[in-house]
């Protein structure tokens, strides 16, 4: 952006075109389906990244990991991933996340959902943000 900062709405936006046009060919290529989400978005991710910063996956977070950390120039975007298992799993991922972004220091952090149903693209796609603990969360749908 014009502050040197990344805009992830904008980068996760650009993701979710990508996935939806590209995920059935490169999903089908791993053995592990869980991991094949995370290192799309990871790879699609680093190519801006490189630029100024690093993706630390899996980084220990008290008694958890978050999935993804993005570190660029003095911006850290935190964001948790998970495969889309219905409304009490989407619930708990919240709570996973903000738990989180307490120990990282953060207001702000994003939950990415992928949905694996055979739903239309359209239905699967949405970025929504919310206030969770006085968080702002914001949800991606992939």
């Amino acid at each position: 952006d014009d502050n040197g900062f990344l805009d992830m709405d904008k980068l996760l936006t650009a993701f979710q075109e990508f996935y939806s046009e590209n995920a059935e060919s490169w999903l089908d290529r791993f053995t592990f389906k869980e991991s094949a989400h995370h290192l799309l978005l990871m790879a699609f991710l680093q190519r801006l990244v490189n630029s100024g910063g690093e993706i630390v996956r899996e980084m220990a977070v008290g008694n958890g990991r978050i999935d993804l950390l993005v570190k660029f120039h003095s911006q850290r975007t935190a964001m948790e991933l998970k495969i889309n298992r219905g409304p009490k799993y989407v619930e708990k991922a919240k709570k996973q996340l903000d738990q989180y972004l307490d120990r990282l220091g953060l207001n702000e952090g994003y939950l990415i959902l992928f949905d694996k149903s055979k739903r239309d693209w359209e239905d699967k796609l949405y970025m929504k943000e919310i206030t969770f603990n006085g968080k702002k969360i914001t949800m991606v749908g992939c």
